[in-house]
């Protein structure tokens, strides 16, 4: 595939080529038919981005997540890996390409925003959408199933949405949604044919009074849907938008295709006005969450008890990736996973976003620490959790380490904080207990969560660089860790929503329900009011679960 591209470039006269692993959508977890890097590549995480050279090694950047993993995948005689913190891909460009140099891309598969920060750089050159047969061309493997979610799971009717969306503009105006979540929220709607996020890939005009166009591909509808909302195929999008004046668009997830229909229009720059009404969960999807949680808590703790009876037969990741799945269908409301099971002993733990397969799968046996990060999508909420287990004798530095991973994931949890505070002042408390041994993780303390939406949600995040307010209603993760490369992997994590507990200050309530293991803490490390929350989460754990059992 790389020859392929190479010549693509000859052609286009380009001295670079830019490509990420993202669908025309911007997708986390993108169709099969469009895993365009991982074609070429073979890199399968889902933050990656290539600047493909005509000599030398090419720039591959990922994040702290998949740095370890992208070596594993992709080919060092080829690419060279960045850590996209230390350095990203606009920084490699102006210190390596020239201001004449041209630099092409695909202009369905960027933003506004991203090319943005190429300008200046060096010469950049849009391509059309299927430069190259066999890296473009691959039709979808099944049409998209659009199904109505209800008033029962959503809270809020679409029409009452779309009205309260509508009034922070002006009647006369128009915004294009770009980001297919915050389309699928506002609308009611979910994809019955997906991998992993229920999204229905599409494009949308809210017009003033509240009505909306709805602009989709390869799909059917399984319902009929509110008369405020009209339905179109997504090849008449250029059409709609000629009769329309000025156009509201957020420049984050506006793709250049699209940019270029809006040639010559007066467009107006704006967040997403749907994102943060969206990550602030009404009642309804609060207690949807609750209780998908008691349902998804049953089933992990199931599990880690029929491993804990089986481990002696030789159980397998895979094999024990498998069995999860086995018990979360078992539960009412459960529609598939929400993301790619995490199953990794001993070193592949130490991959951030391991993922196994027949060639890296291991038995699970012996001494060594077992991690599964796992989630599932019910029709009530959206789960994700993180346990890290001891399967036999832990090392006393294993435990110490636990322990500290555990005082940081507490200390997060019990956390009361001013109304206004965002997720970055957050962070450092987690950090913290890590500093101090001089000991980190190259990953996020906590993301967004979505109802039974994408299991990653903004804008809101426990991240250092996240600037959001948080707001009760908003469910995030809360996941610190430490991987030794080699040896190990440590991470646990719970979802949380936040609430208020006085006036002018917040804080969380646990959602997920599932024990720790305490055959990996040293209760000398912890504080007496880290033992007493300890406690009393895994009292919360053993009522909650019971209800059910």
């Amino acid at each position: 595939m790389i020859e392929k591209l190479n010549n693509l470039m000859k052609k286009a006269q380009a001295d670079a080529f830019l490509l990420h692993n993202k669908d025309e959508y911007f997708s986390d977890y993108p169709h099969e038919s469009k895993q365009r890097l991982k074609w070429l590549c073979g890199f399968t995480g889902t933050n990656g981005t290539v600047i493909v050279t005509k000599e030398g090694k090419s720039p591959f950047f990922t994040d702290g997540r998949y740095t370890l993993q992208a070596s594993y995948e992709i080919d060092l005689n080829i690419y060279e890996i960045f850590d996209i913190s230390k350095k990203t891909p606009w920084q490699w460009a102006k210190e390596n390409l020239q201001q004449n140099s041209t630099l092409a891309y695909p202009i369905s598969l960027f933003t506004l925003n991203q090319i943005r920060k190429y300008e200046g750089v060096c010469v950049l050159k849009p391509l059309d959408d299927n430069p190259i047969d066999g890296l473009w061309n691959r039709p979808l493997a099944t049409k998209q199933k659009v199904i109505n979610y209800p008033l029962q799971y959503s809270g809020k009717s679409s029409k009452q949405k779309c009205l309260d969306v509508a009034k922070t503009i002006n009647k006369q105006d128009a915004v294009l949604l770009t980001n297919s979540e915050s389309i699928s929220w506002l609308l009611n709607i979910r994809n019955n044919n997906f991998l992993y996020n229920p999204v229905v890939l599409s494009y949308a005009i809210l017009y003033g009074d509240g009505h909306v166009d709805l602009f989709t591909e390869d799909s059917s509808f399984e319902f009929e849907l509110d008369e405020h909302v009209n339905t179109l195929d997504i090849n008449s999008l250029s059409n709609v938008l000629n009769k329309i004046d000025l156009i509201i668009t957020d420049p984050e997830t506006v793709p250049m295709r699209i940019m270029k229909l809006l040639d010559g229009k007066s467009i107006m720059e704006a967040k997403d006005l749907c994102a943060l009404p969206k990550a602030i969960k009404n009642a309804t999807e609060i207690q949807g969450a609750i209780n998908a949680h008691i349902r998804d808590g049953a089933a992990v703790t199931n599990f880690l008890n029929w491993l804990e009876a089986n481990i002696d037969k030789g159980v397998t990741e895979l094999e024990a990736e498998e069995k999860l799945l086995e018990f979360r269908q078992k539960q009412s409301l459960f529609k598939s996973l929400s993301f790619p099971t995490i199953s990794a002993f001993a070193e592949n733990g130490a991959v951030i976003h391991y993922r196994t397969n027949k060639k890296t799968n291991k038995r699970i046996e012996k001494n060594g620490l077992y991690l599964i990060d796992s989630g599932g999508q019910y029709l009530d909420g959206t789960t994700d959790v993180t346990r890290t287990i001891t399967i036999g004798i832990p090392s006393s530095v294993q435990i110490d380490n636990y322990t500290r991973v555990l005082k940081a994931h507490i200390e997060v949890a019990r956390a009361i904080f001013p109304s206004g505070t965002t997720g970055r002042e957050l962070d450092i408390l987690a950090r913290m207990h890590l500093w101090q041994a001089g000991l980190d993780y190259s990953h996020s303390t906590g993301h967004g969560v979505g109802s039974y939406l994408a299991v990653h949600e903004g804008p809101h995040a426990i991240a250092k660089g996240n600037n959001i307010p948080l707001q009760p209603g908003m469910i995030l993760s809360n996941e610190p860790g430490y991987y030794k490369p080699g040896e190990y992997g440590i991470r646990i994590e719970n979802l949380m929503y936040v609430e208020e507990k006085k006036e002018g200050f917040l804080g969380f309530k646990q959602l997920t329900c599932v024990p720790y293991d305490k055959r990996l803490i040293n209760y000398n490390l912890l504080t007496q009011d880290e033992i007493n929350w300890i406690n009393e989460y895994h009292s919360f754990v053993d009522k909650t679960i019971q209800k059910i059992t």
